[in-house]
């Protein structure tokens, strides 16, 4: 199923049974530099083992999309794969491949991100190839339209997923203003009417050095690598094109509601409140909060709906604050038999129980060392350093320098400020509440 995107500072939540670094990667020097045509770069010397990890992240994602253009982020995604008069259409997969890597990409709301795993002594090929497609991509109109049936597929595909709609009508009630209010993969009315001329206007006033930051990190001497940046990148004339200020969304005014219906029989239950951005020591908090409410079999949701009462057959919570205030979720489907309406009393039950009364000293020590053994965990790779780092260079305010500030951050969370930020998020006039139902119901 499809859930929101993991913390960009927590990683994906994974929190029992895994021991911590010794030497936790987070705290290796990143060194920065700026070249003059306005790109950022981020490097990292990790040398344990023999492979570099190589990021470029643009600042652009569906929050930059103007009406009627929602989806370009996520399709000129696809495009930047299919073609440029050095790397024809197909060229960097196999190149990849050959070079014994791996290399994808991801849209999100907030950026688009490319990344090549290879081995220390190839990863300049990386480089060559994201160099050539910031500014070289051709968008072919063959291809163009090609692909953009495979969206629209990719988009059906996602529709016929049982939780996905049910996210994308939440998401699109919680959000009236703010262009959070678009899915990533945009709207099919969007697509359907999208041009080449469009997406490439969009691909040349977002894509550029100026627009990107590059993050390395690998067996490799800085001193060379930055050389290399300059070598390939340093010549690319940038976009110009800063990126724009977006409408903030209005304070909500009371409680949403959605139900929508799907084949089948289950009933699916999110809740959303509107939360905090990424970096704020709110966000912080409310991280402490999803894994008391919903991480491992010692979790509140657990014990009290699907061991305790037995009426959720799961329940889980997912803090996604983004670069704009972003949702706390509640996501739950009721056991057979189970009235929806004594599931949904029950979620909001457990929730409150934690606002109100904030948690027990034993259960918040136990919490925040499962985070943290995550939180080091995770960084012992170098593809997952580099992941950090970018994500919050262009997802927070505070930029990369907020990762080596969480760990201590959370350590000093207190249950007063569980209680106060909870008391702050979990108040019904922010609270988006969608169901799912079953079509002959």
């Amino acid at each position: 199923m499809r859930f929101p995107v993991p913390h960009p500072l927590r990683g994906p939540g994974k929190s029992s049974g895994r021991g911590s670094s010794p030497l936790p990667k987070a705290t290796r020097p990143v060194t920065r530099a700026v070249l003059d045509n306005g790109l950022n770069i981020f490097l990292v010397r990790a040398p344990d083992l023999p492979v570099v990890s190589h990021w470029i992240w643009y600042t652009v994602g569906s929050r930059d999309e103007r009406s009627g253009e929602t989806g370009l982020s996520h399709f000129l995604e696809h495009m930047m794969f299919k073609g440029t008069r050095k790397y024809p259409k197909g060229s960097i997969d196999a190149i990849t491949s050959r070079l014994g890597g791996f290399n994808n990409a991801m849209t999100t709301h907030d950026y688009t991100a490319y990344f090549f795993n290879l081995r220390g002594d190839r990863w300049e090929e990386a480089l060559k190839i994201e160099a050539n497609r910031m500014r070289g991509c051709l968008l072919d109109e063959k291809e163009f339209e090609l692909e953009k049936q495979v969206v629209i597929e990719e988009l059906q595909l996602g529709r016929d997923e049982p939780w996905y709609p049910l996210f994308e009508a939440v998401e699109a009630s919680a959000f009236h203003v703010h262009p959070y209010h678009h899915p990533v993969i945009g709207w099919r009315e969007d697509l359907e009417r999208l041009t080449r001329e469009g997406m490439l206007d969009y691909y040349r006033r977002h894509y550029g050095p100026d627009r990107a930051n590059l993050v390395l990190v690998g067996d490799f001497d800085k001193k060379e690598a930055l050389a290399l940046c300059r070598k390939h990148l340093e010549r690319i004339p940038p976009c110009k094109e800063p990126r724009r200020e977006v409408l903030r969304e209005p304070p909500q005014d009371g409680e949403r509601r959605v139900t929508l219906r799907f084949p089948g029989n289950m009933h699916r239950l999110a809740i959303a409140w509107k939360s905090f951005e990424m970096g704020t020591r709110e966000d912080v908090v409310l991280d402490v909060a999803s894994f008391l409410l919903s991480s491992g079999r010692s979790s509140r949701l657990y014990k009290g709906l699907v061991k305790g009462r037995e009426i959720a057959s799961f329940a889980q919570t997912y803090n996604e604050a983004r670069l704009d205030p972003g949702l706390f979720w509640v996501l739950s489907e009721p056991k057979p038999g189970v009235d929806p309406k004594d599931l949904e009393a029950a979620v909001l039950e457990e929730c409150h129980r934690l606002r109100d009364e904030g948690p027990k000293a034993d259960e918040l020590r136990r919490v925040k060392k499962a985070i943290l053994t995550s939180f080091w965990f995770d960084m012992e790779t170098v593809s997952e350093q580099a992941n950090r780092i970018g994500r919050a260079q262009v997802g927070c305010r505070k930029g990369f320098k907020v990762l080596r500030d969480y760990p201590e951050g959370l350590r000093s969370v207190t249950a007063r400020e569980v209680r106060e930020v909870l008391r702050k998020v979990m108040h019904e006039d922010r609270r988006t509440v969608g169901w799912s139902r079953p079509e002959d119901v």
